[in-house]
């Protein structure tokens, strides 16, 4: 399953000040509702929940020159490894 990272933090009590605030920022990422300093609920878009859930299919197709550097470093040491186990 696919790792969850939040991606801000607002106190419960903002669903009723900044609910705008609230849902600009789920549509970049989850956002955590806290009471008491705690978390407690998380809101975030459709497309992260059905991803998270395994509702959609997460595969990309992407140029190689447009692989982000920590994917692509991923990539080879996963192709190094695989390699070094074939010898």
């Amino acid at each position: 399953m696919p790792e969850a990272k939040i991606m801000e933090e607002f106190p419960k009590t903002a669903l009723s000040r900044k609910v705008g605030d609230v849902f600009a920022a789920a549509a970049t990422g989850p956002v955590s509702l806290t009471d008491h300093g705690k978390p407690r609920f998380v809101v975030m878009s459709v497309a992260d929940f059905e991803r998270m859930a395994g509702r959609v299919d997460s595969r990309i197709a992407r140029r190689t020159e447009d692989t982000p550097p920590d994917e692509a470093d991923r990539m080879i040491a996963e192709l190094e490894r695989l390699n070094m186990e074939d010898e």
